[in-house]
């Protein structure tokens, strides 16, 4: 079913999955995701969304790395990312965790209902992205030098602001922070 915020147009530009899918990819700076995270998020059929990966890859538009997807020439526009606004949680990191390496090792990951999304570079650090199974919330991770920031938005507007969002953001960062490699000195 085609957005009601979309105008007519008459041009033979992108059908609507292929907007779609080359807006979510174009959110941020250097942003990867899986197929299976752009599926969930997108609700796209597996078949539909392969095949538009496929024409999007033909047209030098994206290229599939070992961790997802990715656009091949930076957006004309700044898109603004799926989740924004303020981080239900703003900690610091252990002293001694290497902000580089612990993304590393979260990168893929799933967490109970929380199934990896994708990632993206940041001037400030990168962000790892998490959405729920049922597809209600997204979470953001900023991992940034001694800092750990955490978003969490509902993906459907009749559900922003609620209190289920931001218990899914606590309840990815106990998750993650579970991931945390001991630094030996608080052991």
């Amino acid at each position: 079913m085609p957005s009601n915020n979309l105008s007519p147009s008459f041009n033979t530009g992108p059908s609507d999955g292929e907007e779609l899918v080359m807006n979510m990819l174009s959110s941020e700076t250097d942003a990867t995701y899986s197929f299976q995270g752009m599926k969930r998020r997108l609700g796209l059929h597996q078949e539909k969304l392969t095949r538009i990966l496929k024409r999007l890859e033909d047209d030098n538009l994206v290229t599939r790395t070992d961790d997802g997807y990715k656009v091949l020439a930076p957006p004309r526009r700044k898109a603004r990312h799926l989740v924004d606004g303020e981080p239900v949680i703003r900690g610091h990191l252990p002293p001694g965790i290497d902000a580089e390496s612990f993304t590393g090792s979260l990168k893929g990951r799933w967490f109970k209902n929380f199934r990896w999304l994708g990632y993206s570079n940041g001037e400030t650090g990168q962000s790892l992205y998490w959405i729920t199974e049922d597809g209600r919330f997204q979470v953001r991770v900023l991992l940034s030098p001694g800092e750990i920031l955490v978003w969490s938005q509902a993906t459907e507007e009749k559900e922003a602001g609620s209190p289920v969002a931001i218990a899914a953001g606590y309840e990815l960062f106990d998750r993650v922070s579970r991931m945390l490699p001991e630094t030996g000195e608080f052991s």
